[in-house]
């Protein structure tokens, strides 16, 4: 990982340190035969992005220190936010020193404690980008939808 030059963070929410990140990307690709000439890539269904990251959050950063400070029971609230922004079910925004991550949806969360990190949590979150679209209304002339010779309407359009 290249070195960081800012805090990793999900919908504001910024924290000491990324473990580890992992992207996917998978498709569906049919499994049976298809006859030479034919368009594959019309069968091929595109998953959505997934992104694996494992976050560590303290009361005494010791990275990002300046920008967060020491505060006690940091960690606690910092959780308290995450657990509302999954429970919003929102799309969030992810922000590493790598890339911007728009329009994810938290699929899993988990808060660790351990006896060797004491207050601090390491939490491997899952996240997921939805495919957002937008509906458009086209209008086309009253002439377009009548039929064959007869001029008789053939039905609308929506």
């Amino acid at each position: 990982m290249p070195k960081a030059t800012r805090p990793v963070a999900i919908d504001g929410i910024e924290f000491d340190a990324l473990i580890s990140s992992e992207e996917s990307y998978s498709a569906n690709i049919p499994d049976y035969p298809t006859e030479q000439g034919f368009m594959v890539s019309d069968t091929i269904m595109l998953q959505p992005q997934t992104l694996e990251l494992t976050l560590f959050l303290s009361d005494t950063p010791v990275t990002w220190a300046s920008r967060f400070g020491s505060a006690p029971m940091r960690a606690d609230d910092v959780k308290e936010r995450l657990k509302r922004a999954y429970a919003k079910a929102d799309l969030v925004t992810v922000v590493t020193s790598d890339e911007t991550y728009e329009n994810m949806g938290i699929t899993s969360i988990r808060f660790s404690k351990s006896k060797d990190s004491g207050y601090a949590y390491q939490i491997p979150i899952s996240l997921k980008k939805v495919q957002v679209t937008q509906t458009s209304v086209t209008s086309f002339s009253a002439d377009y939808g009548k039929s064959g010779g007869t001029g008789v309407n053939a039905g609308t359009g929506g």
